[in-house]
């Protein structure tokens, strides 16, 4: 089964809808974003977090010593980097985390920059292009630019999916993880709502591979 994680949680009640409906993985973002959290602020969360749910921090371009402290403090289990993070700097944190590398897809030609990182990265998150914003846009990207590409990496995606779309995303692009945030959302805030909704349609229909 296609796994889930939703990112972006700021409030005790994310938690509780979270807790409720268990997804895989829950992220936490430590870069500039309309969904930033202190570390002080996760760390309340995760320690009202299920034990079952995976705890994911998102990084862009941040100094080495700081996400190691974010992480060691927060006690995440996962470290995801969504900026300019080359290779050699993600594979300095194996080993105590598993890693999350996102790419943004404007074209084809993404195969080349994931088999640059398959070595010192655990999964590839794919997500759309927007020069104004790392992810959480809820822009969907083509996703004829990856066909087949589940077959050969391990791979998430991103990029406004939803409730709508989350069946067609799993049956055409095939992803280990499906990432979800701005689409399970309303006025801004997680939407139980819509996290039920997702939930249940992935343990319905949405099988992995």
């Amino acid at each position: 089964m296609t796994e889930i994680k939703i990112c972006g949680l700021q409030r005790v009640e994310d938690i509780e809808m979270v807790n409720k409906n268990l997804p895989n993985y829950v992220g936490f973002i430590f870069a500039e974003s309309k969904r930033k959290i202190t570390q002080e602020k996760a760390k309340e969360l995760i320690d009202k977090l299920d034990k079952r749910i995976k705890t994911v921090g998102v990084f862009v371009n941040k100094k080495e010593g700081e996400v190691k402290e974010i992480g060691k403090y927060c006690g995440l289990d996962i470290l995801q980097f969504h900026g300019e993070e080359t290779a050699e700097y993600c594979d300095r944190f194996r080993g105590d985390y598993e890693i999350w590398k996102a790419f943004s897809v404007k074209e084809r030609g993404i195969e080349k920059k994931l088999l640059e990182y398959k070595e010192q990265t655990d999964l590839c998150l794919l997500d759309a292009y927007n020069k104004k914003v790392r992810g959480g846009s809820g822009e969907i990207f083509n996703w004829d630019l990856i066909e087949g590409i589940s077959e050969r990496y391990k791979v998430a995606l991103a990029g406004g999916i939803t409730s709508e779309n989350i069946l067609e995303a799993v049956e055409k692009v095939r992803p280990y993880v499906i990432d979800l945030s701005s689409g399970l959302e309303t006025d801004g805030f997680k939407d139980e709502e819509k996290i039920e909704e997702v939930i249940k349609k992935i343990k319905r229909g949405g099988k992995n591979g």
